[in-house]
């Protein structure tokens, strides 16, 4: 057998060996053995066996076509993919669909069977759908890098001291008031260790998931409990979308925990087949032992599951081998045996719960970053402020507002984080700088009178110094500072601000007469006025030429009573400068 990317690989192959002519196959084949490391003979004996190809035999002229079209088939292929149910049962197959869609006016024209024949050839039948998304395997680095964590409602359930085990024939859907009698139902958390396997049951009696059981189950396996090997708090946490989990007051636990959280999709419970698989070993292992033996009340439970989980875990329950059994490992291994591969810098304890209920409520505060670059803050874990420095980090400058959340793990370390230009944010973390000396100064600082340091380029620095080298060229920044205070014109003074607004054309119009203003008689100045042929000689003489029969209608128009002397150097302009008219040629505008 081949691996199924050989196998993609190989109809790809037999499609493009299809498609060419029978001389050009020689470079496609030597192109296959490079890629494939296998003689041609062993190639085309597996396109023949994997892929049922054949080089000498010639496809009719018609193949691939079909009278059926493409949207009668998508119709078809849809209707039969909405029939599936949630577990996976196909409602309705292509004989139902093929009629429905024949009555809404969709063109078969071909039997049901060759229909079906052409759905499965596209890859459009249910079969081929539903392994669509084949399963991915997943991995963790390390034991407590990843839990998978899931509540369920069980059968337990407990009325006047008493266990009782939900019965189909009392609890179905005709019954449902014997299900809502049942106040308090008993509701199984189980949390799965990816690397090792490990299994943590814990049982509570609520009315329904909330946070607060959520909290106390997280509190319960990942703290040391006495008699139990399993306890620590780990990098990433894969859970459902239920309304406990997604509580601002769990998240911001996790947050200070430094726990990342993600959840997988509705309906997609695989995505964390593993704890799906711890509870069916929970229920079939140790809540079948309940019916035989019960237990009085949710703490003798809890006692008893812990007891079966730390034998199951260990490989401990007589006459039974529990050993985790996976491809990868060369024989089964107990999960106990397997968790203890966790070094001390992978293991982190939890808190106290005084502690997590503080961090539960905690929220992040507000500062603004220093003058040289810093920021102070109160760790829950110092007695006194600290003095956190942000030198060297990208995004972030003096007089910014960075979110500053305290963090467990490290020596006081905190996270912060700063809006970023496209919306997203920059997340740090950092520990307090503690370089200081006897008298609470830093001893990475200059020494006064013996040398000097410069700050770190900041984002904001690193700018400024490009644009500097830009503007003043071929200098070091010592040259550019005196340049600078000697006020040298940058870009070497050859950048033009001001002469290319000379070269600039402006259109030409003629000046349009607008209403004066009266003026008080005693006010008005003394004007002269010339007769129309006096002005016309002036312009004439002046320009050099005789006007155009257009330029003497607008003249004689405009100035029937006379041309003011003051306004021949404006018409003599008018009648220098041509005029653009509509057709791209000069000449003379009238105006009416």
């Amino acid at each position: 057998m081949v691996s199924p990317n050989i196998r993609n690989y190989l109809n790809e192959l037999a499609i493009k060996l299809d498609n060419t002519d029978f001389g050009s196959r020689s470079a496609i084949m030597s192109e296959a053995q490079a890629f494939l490391g296998i003689s041609k003979q062993t190639i085309y004996r597996q396109l023949k066996e994997f892929c049922g190809w054949s080089s000498d035999r010639k496809c009719r002229a018609d193949k691939g076509d079909t009278s059926v079209s493409d949207i009668a088939l998508n119709v078809v292929g849809a209707i039969c993919k909405e029939s599936v149910r949630d577990n996976g049962k196909q409602t309705m197959f292509t004989t139902t669909a093929t009629s429905i869609a024949k009555q809404n006016g969709y063109e078969i024209g071909v039997s049901t069977n060759h229909f079906t024949r052409l759905l499965r050839n596209r890859k459009m039948n249910v079969k081929a759908q539903q392994v669509a998304n084949p399963v991915q395997s997943l991995r963790a680095l390390h034991p407590n890098h990843v839990h998978e964590v899931d509540p369920s409602l069980c059968l337990i359930y407990y009325m006047k001291d008493k266990q009782h085990i939900m019965r189909d024939r009392d609890f179905y859907k005709n019954k449902l008031g014997n299900y809502a009698k049942v106040k308090y139902k008993v509701w199984r958390y189980t949390l799965y260790d990816r690397a090792s396997g490990m299994i943590i049951p814990w049982y509570v009696e609520a009315a329904g998931e909330n946070q607060h059981s959520l909290f106390q189950f997280l509190m319960f396996a990942w703290g040391e409990q006495d008699g139990r090997l399993f306890h620590g708090v780990p990098k990433l946490l894969y859970w459902d979308k239920g309304s406990a989990n997604t509580s601002s007051a769990i998240k911001n636990l996790l947050d200070h925990l430094e726990v990342k959280y993600l959840e997988h999709e509705a309906g997609n419970a695989r995505a964390k087949g593993g704890v799906e698989n711890a509870n069916n070993i929970i229920e079939t292992q140790f809540e079948s032992r309940l019916k035989f033996q019960p237990v009085n009340c949710i703490d003798e439970l809890n006692h008893a599951a812990m007891n079966w989980a730390e034998a199951y875990n260990a490989n401990r329950l007589p006459g039974q081998d529990t050993r985790l059994r996976r491809i990868g490992l060369s024989e089964p291994v107990s999960r106990q045996a397997l968790w203890q591969h966790i070094t001390a810098e992978q293991l982190r304890t939890l808190p106290s719960i005084e502690v997590c209920q503080a961090l539960m409520a905690s929220r992040e505060q507000e500062r603004q970053v220093k003058s040289d670059l810093t920021i102070s803050f109160k760790h829950p874990q110092s007695e006194s402020s600290l003095v956190y420095s942000l030198k060297g980090l990208e995004g972030i400058a003096v007089k910014d507002k960075v979110s500053v959340r305290s963090l467990v793990y490290g020596d006081c370390a905190i996270q912060i984080e700063v809006p970023r230009y496209d919306g997203e944010s920059l997340i740090y973390r950092i520990e307090p700088d503690r370089n200081f000396d006897k008298f609470g100064q830093r001893l990475d600082a200059p020494v006064i009178g013996e040398e000097y340091k410069s700050k770190g380029n900041t984002e904001i620095e690193q700018a400024a110094k490009a644009m500097d080298q830009v503007a003043y060229p071929n200098m070091t920044e010592d040259e550019i500072k005196k340049a600078k205070q000697k006020q040298v014109a940058p870009f070497g003074g050859q950048l033009n601000t001001l002469s290319y607004l000379d070269d600039i054309n402006h259109p030409a119009y003629f000046e349009q007469k607008g209403n004066e203003i009266e003026t008080p008689e005693h006010l008005k100045p003394a004007t002269t006025t010339l007769t129309l042929t006096a002005a016309l000689m002036r312009i004439t003489s002046s320009i050099g030429r005789r006007l155009t029969t257009d330029e003497n209608k607008w003249l004689s128009a405009r100035y029937q009573d006379g041309v003011p002397e003051d306004s021949l150097d404006s018409l003599i302009r008018t009648f220098t400068t041509p005029v653009a008219v509509g057709d791209g040629t000069t000449g003379f505008r009238s105006v009416k």
